[in-house]
């Protein structure tokens, strides 16, 4: 069967995603554009939401889950260890090791998620790839006076731990708290475009609420706990999400 004739809307989706991680990468190395490749990964993480909400209103195709993995393995897998190399491993050489050693866990993170989608579970094994990028990403638009190296290494590290352990992070279906995001999001990469220095001060929003999906498995934070989920503990309900998640 022809290719094109197996995608269907999310996939379409799912290819602008990967569209805008590519457009991250060329972008950060052949310009200064450094702001405007970050906020092409906050595009492209985005459409990685709308598509899996999209597959789960609409009937997915066979490429779906492939194609959703392959393009979340480079918009948030290797632009962003590709950006930090770009931006700060030309004087810090030891910033390259960091920066791919993160490429490699949320590779590695996104094989496991592939291998175990059969198995009905509450929320995501490990912190999603998406989350592990817009945290770098929110990081860095607040601005140089607030990225100092050390402290980009040492979240670099944590990321990179916690995509490949096995702490569980949960799965925000609320279609309220996603269009929430979606326009926090969406408000930044437009003050982006209007006044870089009014998303400076916008950016420590996004960075919060990522900041707060972060530690949410530990401080058990209100409206994102995996405790909360409505399929937690219900086998019927996991394994309902698990179909849907597969088309």
């Amino acid at each position: 069967m022809n290719v094109f004739q197996m995608l269907r809307l999310p996939d379409l989706v799912s290819l602008l995603n990967l569209i805008c991680g590519i457009g991250s990468i060329a972008i950060a190395a052949q310009s200064d554009s450094f702001g405007f490749a970050l906020i092409l990964l906050l595009l492209a993480a985005i459409a990685d939401g709308a598509d899996g909400y999209i597959a789960r209103r609409f009937k997915g195709g066979k490429l779906g889950e492939q194609l959703d993995s392959l393009a979340d393995t480079v918009s948030f897998g290797v632009a962003p260890a590709l950006l930090i190399f770009l931006e700060f491993g030309v004087k810090e050489p030891v910033v390259g090791i960091f920066a791919g050693f993160y490429a490699v866990c949320g590779v590695l993170r996104l094989a496991r998620f592939n291998s175990t989608i059969s198995v009905p579970k509450a929320g995501f094994e490990g912190l999603p790839i998406t989350a592990g990028c817009i945290m770098l990403v929110t990081y860095f638009l607040l601005g140089r006076s607030f990225v100092r190296v050390d402290a980009l290494l040492a979240l670099t590290l944590a990321l990179s731990i916690l995509m490949v352990s096995t702490v569980n992070y949960p799965k925000i279906r609320n279609v309220k708290i996603l269009a929430f995001v979606a326009a926090v999001f969406g408000i930044t990469i437009l003050l982006y475009f209007i006044n870089v220095q009014y998303m400076r001060i916008f950016s420590f929003l996004p960075f919060i609420l990522m900041l707060s999906y972060l530690f949410s498995p530990f401080l058990k934070i209100p409206l994102i706990s995996i405790t909360n989920s409505k399929d937690y503990g219900n086998k019927k309900g996991l394994k309902a999400e698990i179909r849907r998640e597969k088309q």
